[in-house]
């Protein structure tokens, strides 16, 4: 079950269900049921609620005059959420080059470091955890080492 806002104009006619597009910049009500999964929705009328006032005072302006209000939306049927999901996989299968550079610029972005000691490095590794503080995770242990060696480089040493 999912609260939604259901788009009414002047005359308090309902029009449909507020739908929110590019960025949601623009505002838009649809009526058909088969389109509720794009749709507005939240899973509590607290949730719906939240944001009332603002998509509220938008669609006034849009519509001239028109009005929100949260009702219980109709039950999604689940082949509705697969829909979606499915669409989204034939996408990615057409169109492999641009997911492998979507997710090329983003691993460039956020790159991951990862390390392995060895064997002979067991040294290494004794003198790290002795090094540890109370609860610091090794992420946080080789960041405070690093930097302070980095620090170390730049006065000259």
């Amino acid at each position: 079950m999912y609260y939604g806002y259901r788009c009414y104009n002047k005359d308090r006619e309902a029009l449909g269900w507020l739908y929110t597009a590019v960025s949601e910049q623009e505002l838009n009500a649809i009526a058909k049921e088969d389109f509720l999964v794009w749709c507005k929705r939240w899973k509590t009328k607290r949730g719906a609620e939240k944001n009332f006032d603002y998509y509220n005072q938008r669609w006034h302006y849009k519509s001239d005059g028109g009005y929100l209000q949260i009702e219980q939306m109709p039950e999604l049927e689940t082949h509705q959420l697969k829909d979606y999901r499915e669409t989204k996989k034939r996408w990615d299968k057409q169109n492999v080059d641009k997911v492998k550079e979507s997710k090329a610029k983003y691993d460039a972005d956020n790159p991951v470091w990862s390390i392995r000691f060895k064997d002979e490095d067991g040294n290494v590794l004794e003198w790290l955890n002795e090094e540890r503080w109370d609860n610091e995770s090794n992420q946080e242990l080789l960041m405070r080492k690093l930097r302070k060696l980095m620090n170390l480089e730049n006065q000259g040493y």
